[in-house]
């Protein structure tokens, strides 16, 4: 896939900050302040039109983060301040250390999947998944799917993920999709609670083209990241697909996938058995 991410300096010259924040987090204007006053301490001038972003909050927050700067190529630096944070896995004790390892380029950027949906003339896109769910509590949806142009089945079922890599440990996974690591090149189709046990999750090639199609049974809407949602007319058909660019986030050189799925996730064996 072709990347369309616009140019920006090379990791020694990034001078340039941006801060996205949740401001409902406690203190969160004091965690502001602190953060302003050390990427200052560190050499770095927080701008409107930033060269990297430092994202504090939790999982959330990245999103947002993602959905603000991420097409246009800008990396994003998550840092925790909330809760279980498994994409903004620095913490906030690790911050000032981090960005001197920042200012020595020893971190790597990571390049993560999006998808897209398109319905009608709009595109709507998600760093996690997109989902077409019920919005009436107890009753479900009627769906009928076709993958690479090829008639899949018709079920019943409250409704169904589409996830990227990076979204394998978050709803999907909560509805029982398996864990991928994020550099994969894959689409995960997960349907929720559905009405017959033959409708299982799929891992599909990156390059495939899911078409939902909404029945007359049930009300659905389409929810983005968890974040962004529109509501869904009864035989509205929806596509999904691969984005046309990545978002990049900025790791620590010690922080792999497998130790936050271990750390965050309590993921593995009876390491003491």
């Amino acid at each position: 896939m072709e990347d369309t991410a616009i140019f920006l300096p090379k990791r020694g010259e990034m001078k340039k900050v941006g801060i996205v924040i949740n401001r409902k987090k406690p203190g969160a204007e004091r965690i502001r302040t602190f953060v302003q006053q050390a990427l200052r301490q560190a050499g770095y001038v927080v701008s409107s039109r930033p060269e990297f972003i430092v994202a504090l909050g939790g999982d959330g927050t990245l999103l947002s983060a993602a959905h603000l700067y991420g097409k246009k190529g800008v990396p994003i630096l998550g840092v925790n301040i909330g809760g279980l944070g498994f994409l903004t896995d620095v913490t906030f004790d690790e911050f000032t250390e981090t960005l001197a390892e920042i200012k020595k380029e020893k971190f790597r950027i990571e390049k993560r999947m999006v998808l897209k949906a398109i319905l009608s003339r709009r595109s709507i896109y998600g760093l996690n998944d997109i989902t077409v769910i019920t919005r009436v509590a107890g009753r479900v949806v009627e769906f009928s799917a076709v993958i690479n142009d090829e008639y899949i089945c018709r079920f019943i079922a409250d409704g169904i993920i589409v996830a990227t890599p990076t979204g394998s440990t978050a709803y999907s996974l909560a509805t029982g999709g398996p864990i991928l690591p994020p550099d994969t090149e894959a689409i995960l189709f997960t349907p929720i609670a559905p009405h017959t046990l033959s409708v299982r999750p799929l891992v599909l090639p990156a390059d495939s083209e899911i078409r939902i199609q909404v029945g007359k049974k049930g009300r659905a809407a389409l929810v983005a990241d968890g974040q962004r949602s529109k509501l869904i007319r009864s035989g509205t058909t929806i596509k999904f697909r691969r984005g046309e660019y990545y978002i990049r986030l900025i790791k620590p050189l010690h922080n792999t996938f497998f130790h936050t799925l271990r750390e965050k996730m309590k993921w593995g064996g009876r390491e003491h058995a």
